[in-house]
């Protein structure tokens, strides 16, 4: 077998670590964990509270390997135990915000492979057949946000500083918005109208997410709520939104894994190159992620929207990972 594996934080100059986190047992165990960033931009004895939820429910999937138990046990008491150990992670550091991760990991089991996978985190098995959920409340956030910066990018010179705000305003919500006087009620109320068109959800629901923001959008982790997810964050799973799937070997010729800081995923290729060819590109025709390539955040010259994460493995037909 063939394995690559590349990581890269959102800080351009790296001088703060990303929240991502790669696992890698040859021939049983791939996965990648991508822990959401912590609004407060809090750090932990170094660590972020994403990277600290990332990297328990790593150490959490490499015990359930050892066991066996990521085998034979169901895929929501596996996501559960991961679920558990980011809860003790955050007890143990005394975090403030509830940490979360993602989780999209590949085992063999004999002559298959098992797919698993919770949240944005993708599996893409012979550059073709893509696993990958996309939540509903990003959608929302993502077309208030397109709406928000070019309000503000027409207000503001600095095209950093209209990123900035934006964030701070789908962050905040947009009353607070109002209330400090980034926007207007019109403004607000024409970024709640393009996210009921892109999410085709009502008024009202988009409404009461978007005038709270994003700090407040870990009470729609694993809730049944219209907006709700399934998400890796201490409390009970819920299982919309879980992958689990049983795969031939015989029919696996290459696995990539990766995380949604890669907006894009390239057509042609299916290693490490390929992935920062197609990142280069989508930088370069939408640096703002407010066209082709519509992203909860933008970049700017200091970072970029999000860390990004790929891990791909060429198999050799009758061999493991």
């Amino acid at each position: 077998m063939n394995i690559e594996a590349f990581s890269r934080s959102k800080y351009k100059n790296s001088t703060k670590p990303g929240d991502d986190v790669v696992l890698i047992e040859p021939d049983t165990l791939l996965a990648v964990f991508d822990g959401a960033t912590d609004p407060t931009g809090a750090f932990y004895d170094g660590e972020s509270s994403g990277r600290i939820a990332a990297r328990s429910a790593a150490q959490a999937t490499a015990r359930l390997a050892a066991s066996g138990k990521l085998i034979s046990a169901s895929s929501r008491d596996i996501f559960q135990v991961l679920s558990d150990a980011v809860r003790d992670a955050a007890i143990e550091r005394h975090i403030a915000h509830p940490p979360s991760t993602t989780a999209a990991i590949v085992v063999s089991t004999g002559d298959h492979f098992r797919l698993l996978a919770l949240g944005d985190t993708g599996i893409r098995i012979n550059g073709k057949v893509i696993y990958q959920h996309h939540k509903l409340i990003d959608t929302v956030s993502t077309a208030a946000r397109i709406a928000v910066h070019g309000i503000l990018s027409g207000r503001m010179d600095n095209s950093d500083e209209a990123e900035m705000a934006t964030r701070k305003v789908i962050f905040d919500g947009l009353d607070a918005a109002v209330e400090t006087g980034r926007l207007t009620e019109a403004d607000a109320s024409a970024a709640i109208a393009a996210a009921v068109s892109a999410a085709a959800t009502s008024p009202k629901i988009a409404a009461t997410f978007l005038k709270g923001g994003i700090r407040t959008q870990f009470h729609y982790a694993n809730s049944t709520q219209l907006l709700g997810y399934a998400s890796i964050n201490g409390k009970d799973i819920i299982v919309d939104g879980i992958t689990d799937v049983l795969l031939p070997k015989a029919e696996v010729k290459s696995i990539e894994i990766f995380s949604d800081g890669y907006v894009s995923i390239p057509t042609d290729g299916i290693q490490v190159g390929d992935w920062e060819a197609e990142f280069e590109r989508v930088e370069a025709a939408d640096f703002h992620k407010t066209g082709a390539f519509p992203a909860v955040k933008g970049s700017t010259s200091a970072e970029s929207c999000d860390d990004r994460t790929i891990l791909c493995a060429i198999l050799p037909q009758a061999t493991g990972i």
